[in-house]
């Protein structure tokens, strides 16, 4: 039997956001400071930066992700959550509303929610945080103190000292979700080896991605000019992909009534989003998608100009000619220059 999806009405969105706006002054100070999901001064980006600082310092990893964690939250263990912080009978009694909005089946029969938090509701990211705060965070600070870690929702990361630590942790952490009514991820939680030119030892796993980055040994210049193997993030492959699939859809070839500055005009935000976000590790991960960006827009010229028709080598060249011209025309142009003919 499947469900149709659980979408908030306007007016419940509305009230949502109220009591966001009310509850998140009294919860967000309660947070650890290394839980990084949907709060106010806090990022992805910020996760991975000390994620990566981290991985330089502990030699083990233990990346774990929690299978549909959003539909599997206990409500009665979340309301005891919220009960010890919001003590206003308006606002709880809303929060019981929404978690037990009932389903709606294709027939119109109505089932009611025993588990999870509504998709797409306004309120659900921070009950989400306030939820794992004591299923996770507290939990890991008062068993394993001294190991760092980051979590951004359901997806987090601890560093160990040793595989046998690393190994211990992950048991301990399966055990400690199952309790609170969660489960592992089996296939997205793993332990890794952070292996780089000092760090040699043989192990299967020495990579990891997180928040859509892959962290693994890559290539790196020293401060004395010398070439070295770090454990570095980058742009994940899934994330390459998803953005060539975005390029893809703007089926720029078929756009040739439109001028240079008409794609440019198209392209941009998304490419400089792309950049604030995947370019501010390991750089050059992105020149990939730069250089499909190209290929495309030389194919528009192709068929946008009967002169080079049928000649990429031409189109190649006049593309870049054009980038020698308006070097500030497309977002990726600026960062990484002409592209190569």
């Amino acid at each position: 039997m499947q469900f149709a999806l659980t979408v908030p009405t306007v007016s419940d969105r509305i009230a949502q956001t109220i009591v966001k706006l009310l509850i998140e002054p009294v919860l967000d100070p309660v947070f650890h400071p290394d839980s990084y999901g949907y709060r106010p001064g806090k990022s992805a980006k910020q996760a991975v930066a000390v994620t990566r600082k981290r991985c330089w310092q502990y030699d083990w990893v233990v990346e774990f992700d929690i299978k549909a964690a959003f539909d599997q939250i206990d409500h009665a263990l979340l309301m005891k959550a919220v009960r010890r912080h919001i003590k206003d009978d308006w606002i709880l009694l809303y929060f019981e509303r929404w978690l037990t909005a009932p389903f709606e089946t294709a027939d119109g029969t109505r089932l009611p929610r025993q588990r999870g938090t509504p998709q797409g509701g306004v309120v659900s990211p921070i009950l989400m945080n306030l939820f794992m705060h004591y299923a996770f965070d507290c939990w890991m600070s008062r068993t394993y103190q001294q190991l760092p870690f980051a979590r951004y929702a359901d997806d987090a990361v601890v560093h160990c000292r040793s595989r046998e630590q690393a190994e211990e942790v992950m048991r301990a952490i399966a055990s400690r979700l199952d309790k609170c009514g969660l489960t592992m991820h089996p296939e997205k939680s793993k332990i890794v080896y952070c292996k780089d030119g000092n760090r040699t030892l043989a192990y299967p796993t020495v990579q990891f991605t997180f928040l859509g980055f892959t962290f693994r040994p890559r290539e790196a210049m020293s401060r004395y000019n010398r070439l070295f193997t770090s454990f570095l993030p980058a742009a994940s492959n899934d994330a390459l992909k998803r953005m060539r699939q975005t390029v893809r859809s703007w089926r720029i070839h078929r756009r040739t009534p439109a001028t240079l500055d008409d794609l440019a005009q198209q392209c941009n935000p998304t490419i400089q989003g792309w950049w604030n976000y995947y370019g501010a590790f390991y750089r050059t991960a992105m020149h990939a998608i730069f250089q499909y960006v190209d290929r495309k827009l030389e194919r528009w010229a192709r068929r946008k100009y009967k002169t080079l028709s049928r000649h990429k080598r031409c189109s190649a060249e006049w593309l870049r000619k054009m980038a020698v011209v308006y070097p500030r025309l497309f977002v990726h142009w600026r960062i990484a220059g002409a592209p190569v003919g």
